[in-house]
């Protein structure tokens, strides 16, 4: 009962996620931004997602409150600010509740992945893989429901129409675009008519308040039965003798290198799906309604690749499966690439759904490959990661979005394949450490990291 919450909770985690790239242009429109401007919305978001995971994986160990409570607060307020993000119409305000909507998706992305370690142990690598196939599933739900709401752009003669504000005429309708106050494309230097069009994105984020709020309950009901303390006494009790140290200070290095490892491949992933409806608009000039349909076929395909990563890590180590992996996403980026440039349309729908399938198991491989063979991992360890996941997307959008602007589109493909060269020597280094550990001690790690430990 407490995996399927944990997993529902992960659903509507997704479903946030795969929400806001199709949206991102509508929420520059209503907060009278530029592309470079609207950047900062991804940017603040990691800064609140980095500060609300270093404050749960804290309070998640320390019990200082009940973990169960936890997720309904973190998943609950998750709901609540979203709601209000539609209405947010001065630029400012609209760049403060990305930092509180971070900080409650990083609550709830640490609790949950604790949670389910904590949960299960070495048991659960199937589990894991659930949690985050759920990920997926909420991403391909929220862009096909987010899809008939979006402002759509006449792209005709492949020319960005000139969308245009008036701060006064917001109704209770939606958002009323009458005037010629503010130039938010900055995508074109054509000059086009201006169309009468009108936001109702505060619908379909309703819908995900609706489903923030669902998912949140059965933790509640949870804290009041005191659910998971009784598993956690049991589970406890059977791993207490199997508790070592060994070589603490090459597991403490292989763990930092999957850290970096982990900045990394958050910052192509979420990069990848927050700006493919942005890329596909200015550089290939398709509508927004077929950026959120390439957003979803891009979170089908990962949802996909996780659903069979809950029977592939049966037969596979994680080490196996992150190179298999990684090779893939190299050859779908460069694909991508290739197909971008050359304006072949096939070619970018079939790439981006292999770079979904490509991406889809690496994060939650890479918990189990740490479990595994480097540290136990905590509400404190889930919290580094998410915090190191937080600081690698944090650099990306500001720089994407400035050498699209200043040069071209197709920068967004150039990074993303850089950076997914640098995944394989960070690859390749923790494959070397977790080596000389087995060769040395060839034992399963199972030590938690904590702040003695360091000082030693």
């Amino acid at each position: 009962m407490l995996t399927v919450a944990y997993i529902a909770s992960f659903l509507a985690l997704g479903w946030v996620e795969g929400q806001f790239g199709p949206t991102f242009p509508d929420l520059r429109l209503i907060a009278h931004a530029t592309l470079e401007e609207g950047s900062l919305f991804f940017t603040m978001g990691t800064v609140g997602y980095l500060l609300g995971s270093l404050l749960t994986g804290f309070l998640f160990d320390r019990r200082v409150l009940d973990r169960n409570l936890l997720m309904f607060i973190a998943t609950a307020g998750y709901g609540v600010i979203i709601a209000i993000i539609p209405w947010c119409g001065l630029y400012e305000v609209m760049v403060i509740i990305h930092i509180v909507k971070g900080a409650f998706g990083g609550g709830l992305d640490t609790c949950g992945n604790a949670g389910m370690v904590v949960t299960w142990g070495n048991e659960g690598d199937a589990y894991f893989n659930a949690l985050h196939f759920a990920f997926a599933v909420g991403g391909i739900l929220s862009p096909l429901a987010t899809a008939p709401y979006v402002m759509s752009l006449d792209n005709n003669n492949h020319v960005m129409n000139r969308t245009t504000f008036n701060s006064t005429s917001i109704k209770s309708t939606g958002l009323e675009i009458t005037e010629n106050m503010y130039d938010v494309s900055n995508l074109s230097s054509s000059r086009r008519s201006i169309e009468e069009q009108t936001s109702l994105i505060y619908v379909p984020y309703a819908i995900t308040t609706g489903v923030c709020f669902l998912t949140s309950l059965p933790f509640i009901v949870f804290c009041c039965i005191s659910l998971q303390k009784t598993l956690e006494k049991e589970k406890k009790e059977d791993e207490e003798e199997n508790k070592k140290k060994s070589h603490r200070r090459l597991r403490i290095v292989g763990f930092i290198n999957m850290v970096v490892y982990i900045a990394v491949y958050v910052a192509v992933e979420n990069c990848f799906a927050g700006f493919l409806t942005t890329f596909v608009t200015s550089q290939l000039h398709w509508s927004n309604a077929d950026g959120s349909y390439i957003t979803s076929g891009y979170w089908s395909s990962f949802a996909v690749g996780r659903f069979l990563g809950i029977f592939l890590v049966r037969w596979f180590s994680p080490a196996k499966m992150i190179f298999a992996y990684n090779c893939a996403l190299l050859l779908s980026l460069l694909g991508f690439l290739l197909t971008s440039q050359y304006d072949v349309i096939y070619g970018v729908w079939i790439f981006s759904i292999l770079i979904g399938l490509s991406m889809s198991v690496i994060f939650p491989t890479v918990f189990m490959w740490t479990e595994q063979k480097f540290l136990k991992v905590t509400g404190k360890i889930a919290s580094l990661f998410l915090v190191a996941a937080s600081v690698g997307f944090m650099v990306n959008p500001p720089i994407v979005s400035v050498l699209m602007e200043k040069f071209t589109p197709m920068w967004f493909s150039y990074l993303l394949f850089g950076e997914t060269a640098v995944l394989f020597v960070l690859y390749f280094s923790g494959l070397f450490i977790s080596r000389k550990i087995a060769s040395k001690h060839p034992i399963m790690a199972d030590q938690e990291l904590t702040i003695k430990e360091n000082i030693d």
